[in-house]
């Protein structure tokens, strides 16, 4: 098994919370604007909120895939 260097896992840690952030409050944002076109309250916004952060985990598992095949990679060729 493959260990991520200390740098990897600093961004992918890094990575995860700005994705979030963005996600999460652009997806609040656009449903909070829906919300106030339709007049429907909150519901929006929260499927906004909701959205943005399943997208921070898919994005965020598809990152720390790609640098765990790297650091794989990195450890076939240094034995």
């Amino acid at each position: 098994m493959s260990s991520l260097s200390t740098w990897e896992a600093l961004g992918v840690v890094t990575q995860f919370g700005v994705t979030v952030a963005l996600t999460v409050g652009l997806g609040f944002l656009l449903g909070n604007w829906i919300d106030r076109q339709m007049g429907t309250g909150i519901i929006f916004s929260l499927i906004g909120a909701v959205g943005g952060m399943i997208s921070a985990v898919i994005s965020t598992l598809q990152l720390l895939k790609y640098v765990s095949r790297r650091a794989a990679r990195r450890g076939q060729v240094q034995e």
